[in-house]
């Protein structure tokens, strides 16, 4: 009677523990991805990821995930175009490749056009105009009116009142883009054409949140 008893007792003891580790392995296999501030470009034709903030490229080879602030030689050709500008809750990118090529891989291309469509009136009688506009995204840094290309990997700056443009930020500036970016669309390839509008838009409403939160 004893054995039986003792029998019971382990297996119900067996019971309890593995009811308790069933939702730690459960939660261990579940990953929630949120969109977080790291802005990323993502090349979804050959799975490379650019980072901004940190100028390091990101890309798999035999199977591993590699990290630098240049590609091999022989990626440099895969990243001339594709690129989407996106935002991910890491700082390594390549811990959500599941979700970016699910949300991603076979989305829309970088730039959107937008078709505008406008009637107007003539002798003749009706006229329809139609005006196809595309739209470049940037990461716009507010706080020193700085913009990054995803699509060209090129920053514009000011300097001394006149718009400047490359590959590199000046070494003073440099620190300028690791956090704060906004990501923005605007229809043109030289973003200070648009300058007094984002400002109007996006700089404003940064110095205002920043304000709400110093007031918390």
């Amino acid at each position: 009677m004893s054995i039986h008893r003792s029998n019971i007792i382990k297996l119900a003891a067996l019971a309890i523990a593995m009811s308790a580790a069933l939702p730690a392995l459960a939660d261990e296999t579940a990953v929630t991805v949120t969109k977080g501030n790291h802005h990323y470009t993502y090349y979804r034709d050959h799975d490379i990821y650019f980072s901004p903030e940190s100028k390091t490229y990101y890309w798999m080879d035999n199977g591993t995930w590699q990290s630098g602030v240049s590609l091999p030689s022989t990626y440099q050709s895969y990243i001339s175009a594709g690129g989407v500008d996106i935002e991910l809750d890491t700082m390594k990118p390549y811990e959500r490749n599941d979700y970016v090529v699910a949300h991603y891989k076979s989305g829309g291309p970088a730039t959107q056009e937008t078709t505008t469509t406008e009637h107007s009136t003539s002798d003749n009688g009706a006229t329809t105009t139609t005006t196809t506009t595309t739209k470049r995204k940037y990461v716009y840094y507010g706080d020193h009116d700085i913009y990054f290309a995803p699509e060209s990997k090129t920053y514009y700056w000011m300097v001394n009142g006149t718009w400047q443009s490359g590959t590199v930020l000046p070494p003073e500036d440099q620190t300028y883009v690791r956090s704060g970016g906004v990501s923005i669309e605007l229809d043109t390839d030289r973003p200070y054409e648009k300058h007094d509008w984002v400002i109007a838009h996006y700089k404003h409403h940064h110095e205002a949140e920043e304000r709400h939160e110093d007031d918390k």
